[in-house]
């Protein structure tokens, strides 16, 4: 139900079954997140080829896939659940259309239906999604030519090799008013309205790019200028449609947060994608030139260019894959342990005094840690497992002593324990 504006409604079938089966233990959490990531690096390598990449760019698009030390809080923190379900649809959807389109054919009425749906459940996920239908365009455009601009040949078109089109954008204008003007719309909220300024797109875009390419914290702009000038270079200087396409999934993929304050590293998931097969596609275009020369020099001549080849994937796969074990250890291993100590400290509480309380208590905190939100609630009320309980913090909204002598349970937190007053 788009028009609602509902806030990621999909990250619900993530959340709610693994509570449900393994309550607060954040394992099981984080071990769905990493096999939904495994899921997403199948549908990218699915997406390069759809898209007319070789097998070695697909396998080196799905090894970026699986690691890429830029998004790095998209592998350790499951609040990102949400870009990496968003991802996983949105590359699936693409995947599904490409390859239809690729043989030369139009998605019947039940391939169009399993195209939205798996749209659907994108846009469910994460707003990122609304991008699809611009997406679609420049496939359209670069992989099988558009109409003329005019009235007819434009409606037959719509009706059919745009007709998909033209339902994904329908659906994506049902979402866009849904998050701007439904009744839970997330645009509502200050953090995610957008600013249309050069300044923010400036940051976002350096930001972007140092995520991208392993630059901490971010490019300069005359860097940044730099990389699009060369990315754009070498798009453009020959009819390549793969690499065309993904110039603009990476330029149009971004746009619902590059107006944003501070979206980076995890929320980049969906443009990732772009990168990655136009950093394998470039890579696998120079390899012949490059095993050429290598397999020229004299001690190297008996290997042949086909086994210099290979020797070269390989050298660059695992240097990859050192880069980003180097980058893990020295960058993410760090600051890992602080993601969330107090939350961690709180679980190990609770299940230490392991409290209950009888159904729809009304539950008092004199004192917590969270001097500014009301994660004590949240986490009470999950353990608890009860949604008629009422859990008051004092901390935030002082409590009537009549309040408080009613309660049917009283808790504080005193020198990093949790005990319980009455």
């Amino acid at each position: 139900m788009l028009w609602h504006g509902y806030i990621r409604p999909l990250g619900g079938f993530f959340y709610l079954p693994t509570y449900l089966l393994f309550g607060l233990n954040p394992v099981p959490y984080h071990a769905f997140l990493l096999l939904l990531v495994l899921a997403g690096a199948w549908q990218m390598y699915r997406l390069a080829r759809a898209l007319g990449a070789g097998e070695l760019a697909g396998a080196i698009v799905a090894l970026i896939a699986c690691y890429h030390g830029g998004l790095s809080n998209l592998y350790y923190n499951s609040v990102f659940i949400f870009d990496v379900l968003c991802g996983l649809f949105y590359f699936a959807a693409f995947a599904y259309y490409a390859r239809i389109r690729g043989s030369g054919r139009l998605l019947s009425g039940p391939q169009t239906v399993g195209f939205l749906a798996l749209y659907l459940c994108a846009l469910n996920a994460k707003e990122m999604a609304v991008t699809m239908p611009a997406v679609l365009l420049a496939y359209e455009w670069l992989y099988h030519g558009l109409p003329r601009w005019r009235l007819k040949a434009i409606a037959r078109w719509l009706l059919g090799p745009g007709k998909v089109l033209l339902w994904s954008a329908l659906m994506t204008m049902i979402g866009i008013y849904g998050k701007a003007l439904g009744p839970l719309g997330l645009a509502k909220k200050s953090a995610y309205s957008p600013v249309f300024s050069w300044e923010r797109m400036v940051d976002f875009e350096e930001r972007h790019l140092g995520d991208i390419f392993y630059h901490l914290p971010a490019f300069s702009g005359a860097a940044t200028l730099a990389i699009w000038l060369a990315v754009t270079y070498l798009a453009w200087r020959r009819n390549r449609p793969v690499l065309r396409f993904c110039w603009f999934w990476v330029l149009l993929t971004p746009l619902p947060i590059q107006f944003l304050v501070a979206r980076d590293q995890a929320c980049l998931y969906v443009t990732l994608a772009g990168w990655a097969v136009f950093g394998a596609t470039v890579f696998t275009d120079w390899l012949p030139g490059a095993a050429r020369v290598v397999a020229g020099e004299p001690l190297l001549r008996r290997l042949g260019q086909p086994r210099m080849r290979t020797i070269l994937a390989g050298i660059a796969m695992l240097a990859y894959a050192w880069w980003g074990w180097r980058y893990k250890q020295s960058e993410v291993a760090p600051i890992i342990h602080l993601l969330g100590p107090r939350t961690e400290a709180v679980l190990a509480q609770f299940r230490a005094v392991n409290p209950h309380v009888p159904k729809g208590a009304k539950v008092v905190f004199l004192e917590d840690p969270w001097p500014d939100t009301y994660d004590m609630a949240f986490i009470a009320e999950l353990w608890f497992r009860d949604r008629t309980a009422t859990v008051y913090l004092n901390n935030k909204n002082p409590i009537p002593p009549e309040l408080i002598a009613r309660a049917d349970a009283v808790f504080t937190w005193r020198d990093g324990k949790l005990i319980r007053v009455r």
